[in-house]
């Protein structure tokens, strides 16, 4: 039998396609697909979208529904094309689903609904022991008893036309038809492809209310679509080698279960057992992690500058040139800014998409974590309440003992753990975890997310914070500072809903599980610890002495001295425990303290990064708190003028600093 007596051009039919025959059998239904691969040149010259096929008007049917949802031809054009456009990086699709529909001859790409006889189908015998099927427009030879052969079909009486694969298809066939030449070796490369037949005679077994052609498509293409699972976002974050943030987060971290960290002086990785790495879950409030691997990944993501497109040459630039500065790659590093900047210019020459090797990403992945990085896991587990949880693991032998292997495992490796050693560390794992974790605050994603930037805003400015604190020299001396001040002045609050209101906790006293409210923490947070609580302490030894200079007071602190003050006064009666958890003088001193930093809000450019850093926190608090405070002062029926809810700003948050002060060391 000659391979090329097989393969010859027939008028109107296809080359003939050698297939493996297969088969989905399950109850009474079969769906039989014959597995063949093509080139791209063959793809292009035979393979239709469905858009490009009529329907008879005796049976309306929604193609959309029926075959593929609209084709987003940016998706096509952007993120698929680019992928396949990106050099240095390998190209691999998984195969295309593809029926063959009938269609009518004198109707120029309507669809039939069935596959009825053609005249001019060739009519040479096989060769060999093949054995013929015809099905109208659809020739199939095999050999008896055997799923190999050989399939063709009539260009004139059907159309190959792609249920699965439309923007794959579409994005080939942009790189096919550009101006770029070498890029795509049609010729050469050969694409797997999935044909269905569904007719009886090629081994089709409908449903009892899918007899009908059309039907049976649409039921096909429901579940290629409706049953496809995606690559789940924590997923594609640890596996991701070319995306930044995602590589400097799995820095973070160690990289292995069990490699016995617990207890090292060093704090410079998570264990990988206090992470939930194995849901698509970001909240970690419940259960017994630390942290969330999606959770991690915002955090960073809102770290980094935010990256342009692959074809943005200008932002690009000054993208390179920003994360350099973020991350301060070592000068021997694989992360060069002047050639990385030089290899953008080569791209925009050539009209390249451009994109980092995994040399690169490693590089900066490796300096984050060793710097700006530690402002995330120094604070995860060195501040309270994130320690207690860690130390109680180690005690229990969850951490850097014989138990971790079990705590990092996902679901069915704890299964497999318990059923190996007959041990089931359940209820001690959660003993641990519900003793720590109740009601605290700090396990919400939102109030995670807004400390560690604060970490993150203080060790940026850590030069001029290491004047303003006196401390000595030392890269991480200003974070061990801050994790210092937190743990004194924040951790015992943490389990206070009150003492949240406004920022990360609502009205009516739940999570405020908003970009707002993880902004209002932050910059709560950062005003907390850069708060001299001693001069606090001072100045209302003083005002307690001599008296509230009422006579001398602006207009705007007497409305403050009002709410602090009057017990009977209706500003912020819902708020009236953290009003009554401290003396009036000590909230007047920290309301005039917090005044003065919200002085520099409305002014010019900041004189200094501390002054910078003093508005940013202060704009985001006054964001996050007078939400709630408008809201109070509604209920109240007062006046919600910008002066009065700024007022009620400045004592919410002065009424906080006061306790921090009173309980503070």
């Amino acid at each position: 039998m000659s391979l090329s007596s097989l393969s010859r051009r027939r008028p109107a039919y296809t080359d003939q396609y050698s297939y493996v025959r297969g088969e989905y059998a399950i109850g009474d239904e079969k769906v039989p697909y014959f597995s063949i691969s093509m080139t791209i040149r063959e793809a292009d010259q035979y393979l239709r979208l469905a858009r490009e096929l009529a329907f008879t008007d005796d049976e309306p049917v929604n193609l959309e529904e029926l075959f593929q949802r609209t084709v987003d031809e940016d998706r096509s054009a952007g993120p698929i094309a680019t992928y396949l456009r990106q050099p240095g990086s390998l190209k691999f699709f998984n195969a295309f689903t593809v029926v063959l529909l009938p269609v009518d001859p004198d109707k120029a790409d309507t669809v039939a609904e069935s596959y009825s006889e053609d005249s001019d189908a060739p009519a040479e015998i096989p060769d060999g022991d093949l054995k013929r099927t015809s099905i109208g427009p659809v020739q199939i030879d095999n050999l008896p008893g055997m799923d190999i052969g050989f399939i063709r079909w009539s260009t004139k009486r059907a159309r190959a036309v792609i249920l699965d694969g439309q923007h794959r298809f579409l994005a080939l066939k942009r790189i096919l038809d550009s101006p770029q030449t070498n890029l795509l070796k049609p010729d050469t490369t050969k694409i797997p492809v999935l044909l269905l037949v569904l007719d009886e005679r090629a081994g089709f077994v409908p449903a009892r209310d899918q007899d009908r052609l059309l039907h049976a498509c649409r039921s096909i293409f429901v579940a290629l679509n409706k049953h496809a699972v995606a690559v789940s976002k924590t997923r594609t974050y640890l596996l991701d080698d070319q995306d930044i943030v995602s590589v400097s987060m799995r820095r973070l971290l160690t990289s292995e279960v069990g490699d016995g960290r617990s207890g090292q002086d060093s704090f410079d990785r998570i264990p990988l057992a206090l992470v939930d790495w194995h849901s698509d879950q970001a909240k970690f409030d419940r259960g017994l992690h630390l942290a969330s691997v999606l959770g991690l990944h915002e955090t960073i993501r809102q770290i980094y500058p935010r990256r342009c497109d692959e074809t943005d040459y200008e932002g690009l630039r000054e993208y390179i040139a920003k994360v350099s500065a973020l991350v301060g790659p070592t000068a021997d590093s694989r992360w060069s800014e002047l050639a990385l900047r030089n290899r953008v210019s080569k791209c925009e020459d050539d009209a390249l998409p451009f994109i980092f090797s995994t040399e690169e990403v490693s590089a900066v992945a490796e300096a984050f974590a060793s710097g700006i990085g530690q402002a995330i896991v120094r604070p995860l587990l060195q501040l309270e309440p994130y320690k207690r949880l860690r130390e109680g693991y180690e005690a229990a032998g969850l951490i850097g003992g014989p138990l971790e292997l079990w705590l990092g495992f996902d679901k069915y490796g704890k299964q497999a753990f318990q059923t190996r050693t007959g041990n089931d560390p359940s209820d001690l794992a959660r003993d641990v975890a519900e003793s720590v974790k109740s009601g605290d605050n700090a396990f919400a994603v939102i109030f995670q997310r807004g400390i560690l930037l604060s970490a993150i805003r203080f060790d940026i400015a850590r030069s001029e914070f290491a004047g303003e604190w006196k401390c000595e020299s030392g890269r991480f001396t200003v974070l061990d500072r801050w994790i210092e001040r937190m743990n004194e002045r924040i951790a015992i609050n943490l389990v206070n809903p009150d003492f949240w209101l406004g920022t990360g906790i609502k009205g009516d006293r739940n999570v405020n599980y908003t970009k707002v409210g993880a902004n209002g923490v932050k910059g709560f947070v950062s005003l907390a610890v850069m708060c001299p609580v001693e001069e606090l302490r001072e100045n209302a030894r003083v005002f307690d002495e001599a008296g509230i200079p009422v006579e001398t007071l602006t207009d705007s602190e007497q409305l403050a001295w009002k709410m602090i003050s009057d017990p009977e006064n209706p500003y912020l009666r819902d708020d009236r425990a953290m009003a009554d958890a401290t003396g009036d003088s000590l909230q007047f001193a920290a309301y005039r303290w917090l005044a003065g930093q919200f002085g520099v809000v409305g002014r010019g450019r900041a004189a200094n990064i501390v002054a910078g850093v003093t508005r940013a926190a202060c704009i985001e608090y006054r964001n996050s708190a007078k939400v709630y405070v408008q809201s109070e002062l509604r209920a109240a029926g007062l006046l919600t003028d910008d002066e009065v809810v700024l007022q009620g700003v400045l004592v919410l948050g002065a009424r906080r600093l006061a306790q921090i002060a009173l309980s503070s060391g």
